[in-house]
């Protein structure tokens, strides 16, 4: 497995999600991407919670990133448990759309 590629167990459809928000959030994104997102997202309600979803962790991560950073910013040390990660609360627990479908989505083996 590569740096880049996801883990094998995530949901193929929340995947390709993922790489539409990357896609959409680099600086090479056209007007026929976008075009072509909101294609991929009304293929079915399941495209479409998908991309909530992917929309969410990657909220998730930007967040926890920048609090990571004005931490550090602020000379924690590097050793010490950061307090932005003693306020996470796991994944399973902040999924709030449709919790039980998401749980079963992100942390179900493919084909389950």
């Amino acid at each position: 497995m590569e740096p880049d590629d996801p883990p094998s167990d995530l949901d193929p459809l929340l995947c390709e999600a993922l790489s539409w928000v990357v896609r959409l959030l680099s600086d090479e994104a056209t007007r026929a991407d976008l075009d072509e997102l909101r294609q991929w997202r009304g293929m079915s309600a399941d495209h479409e919670q998908a991309f909530r979803e992917a929309s969410w962790l990657w909220r998730a991560c930007r967040e926890a990133a920048r609090q990571f950073a004005d931490e550090a910013a602020a000379g924690a040390p590097a050793a010490a448990p950061s307090s932005a990660a003693a306020r996470c609360v796991p994944l399973e627990e902040r999924m709030s759309i449709d919790s039980d479908a998401s749980r079963k989505r992100l942390f179900s083996p493919k084909g389950r």
